[in-house]
């Protein structure tokens, strides 16, 4: 890893380290929070449905993991600090070449990041409800719109996310933290 990643001191075993890591772990597990808020909206049986939907994702996401790792390890893939290339562009470069399934993977990586945002966008809504329902945020969040969408909700979660893009610039590298945070929120409140 690049020397300016490394930490400067070692960190004591506490409660700070131990949050850090659960947070970690969260954004390892995302994709569970939406699971977890959706399951009114599965087919019947929805529990065994989500149970379903929970380990396949597990497998997916764990097979994932251990192959870009192993191969970047083994290659000596390492984060690019500039922003410019993400690890697994890196990888497939390396892999495959810079040919037409790089662009293919790459393609495939923009979507299923679209589909997450999407994601986000169904579901803050769905827990800012459930939250508004047990009094724990405004009444507003409870109310449909025209589409029978959740419109307080999506519109909250657009203003907040547009701010945060101005006020980080779009960096990649800041806005990675608050993923994280955002993710460790959901994640908690939904298993909660």
């Amino acid at each position: 890893a690049p020397n300016e990643w490394l930490p400067s001191s070692v960190e004591p075993l506490g409660l700070l380290l131990i949050l850090r890591a659960f947070s970690s772990g969260a954004v390892a597990l995302t994709g569970v929070e939406a699971v977890s808020n959706g399951v009114r909206v599965l087919r019947p049986p929805e529990a065994r449905n989500a149970n379903i939907t929970l380990m396949w994702m597990a497998v997916i996401f764990g097979s994932l993991f251990v192959g870009i790792s192993f191969l970047s390890s083994r290659i000596g893939i390492i984060p690019d600090p500039s922003e410019q290339e993400t690890v697994i562009s890196q990888l497939t470069r390396v892999v495959a070449g810079g040919g037409w399934y790089h662009i293919l993977v790459q393609a495939a990586t923009a979507l299923i990041l679209i589909l997450a945002a999407n994601t986000a966008f169904i579901d803050f809504p769905r827990l800012s409800s459930v939250l508004a329902e047990d009094r724990f945020f405004p009444n507003q969040f409870l109310y449909r719109g025209r589409r029978l969408v959740l419109s307080t909700g999506i519109i909250g979660l657009g203003v907040i996310a547009g701010a945060f893009l101005v006020v980080f610039s779009g960096s990649v590298a800041s806005l990675i933290p608050l993923y994280t945070v955002g993710v460790f929120v959901a994640f908690t409140l939904s298993q909660a």
